[in-house]
């Protein structure tokens, strides 16, 4: 079996390292020469101290031409953050097989269109298109640390096939027929971890960032479920177990992100000084439009899109939830 990675990043080097591993062969564009020299010499410069297996062939667009078009890879991880995703697929367009399965790992929503992943794949001229997620921090599944996903497609029997394709050792994935719950559970988990690193970085307790992720996990299955997700999904791996993981460790880029507004630096500051894209940030716009254009309830988020895109206090956000009237859980 042979796959294509699109996207070198961090999370794209991690699932290749997993495919690699797992026997199949692996083929990585790079968008730069200096990431392809890199993971060449097995390592990747986000991922200090990794060491990746041999089997991964790392290549950027020179390296390709329209023959790569077709039946030469059996499926393709789309693992770009969700604000490149449209740009890559039309810049590269002359080459990315279009007619074999696409996986879609990117979380998020685009800026503007507020389309998930697999909505600009599609849109962009991909026939098949599934979607993975899960509690999985690359920095993590490099080193093959045990990790449990999910692995969404309308069809059941297609779901079963790239679950076998995408499985590894250390890399445990689970089958579903509801991609879109599973990818807006993907999405919508970032805007609450952005408010666990804000009550973190505030000084908060345990006691507040358990009834964040708590009362959290509500509002997001609630807006997903509206969106046409099922409610169980968001109990399971891609909701539930997503939440946790960007909530509380210390690879989130969402939770540290908030963790900065909480320590009282400028959204302006934490954007000029990352070199990550938080998509957590855009989201959290998406998500206060969404929320009112069909009635759903979701103060948590509503409080992060408030600090984030019309500069209210932090105090004044926490103080707006606490001072909300009583209501039954």
């Amino acid at each position: 079996m042979r796959v294509l990675v699109v996207g070198s990043g961090t999370w794209g080097t991690a699932l290749a390292t997993v495919l690699a591993g797992a026997g199949r062969e692996v083929c990585v564009w790079c968008r730069r020469e200096e990431r392809r020299g890199e993971i060449a010499a097995r390592r990747h410069g986000n991922l200090p101290g990794a060491t990746l297996p041999e089997g991964i062939e790392a290549v950027t667009t020179a390296d390709l031409t329209g023959d790569a078009r077709g039946t030469e890879f059996d499926f393709v991880v789309a693992a770009l953050s969700t604000q490149h995703l449209r740009d890559v697929l039309r810049r590269e367009s002359a080459w990315l097989p279009m007619n074999v399965p696409w996986i879609s790992t990117s979380k998020g929503v685009e800026l503007g269109s507020y389309r998930l992943p697999s909505e600009i794949l599609r849109e962009e001229g991909c026939q098949e298109v599934a979607v993975l997620s899960g509690p999985s921090h690359a920095e993590e599944v490099v080193r093959g640390v045990p990790t449990a996903v999910v692995l969404a497609h309308e069809s059941e029997e297609r779901a079963r096939w790239l679950q076998a394709g995408m499985s590894g050792e250390s890399f445990r994935v689970y089958a579903s027929t509801d991609p879109l719950g599973v990818e807006w559970g993907g999405a919508l988990k970032n805007v609450i971890a952005l408010a666990a690193g804000i009550a973190h970085g505030r000084g908060f307790g345990d006691n507040t960032l358990a009834a964040l992720v708590t009362r959290g996990a509500v509002e997001i299955a609630r807006l997903g479920e509206a969106l046409g997700g099922r409610r169980e999904t968001f109990s399971g791996l891609s909701g539930i177990g997503d939440l946790m993981v960007t909530c509380f460790s210390e690879h989130s880029r969402n939770r540290r992100f908030g963790e900065r507004i909480g320590q009282g630096e400028s959204i302006r500051e934490i954007l000029a000084s990352s070199d990550q894209v938080v998509e957590g940030v855009s989201t959290a716009r998406a998500v206060a439009e969404m929320c009112r254009e069909r009635e759903v309830e979701m103060p948590i988020a509503e409080e992060v899109f408030q600090i984030l895109h019309r500069d209210k206090d932090v105090d004044e956000g926490v103080q707006a939830l606490l001072s909300r009237s009583l209501k039954a859980e």
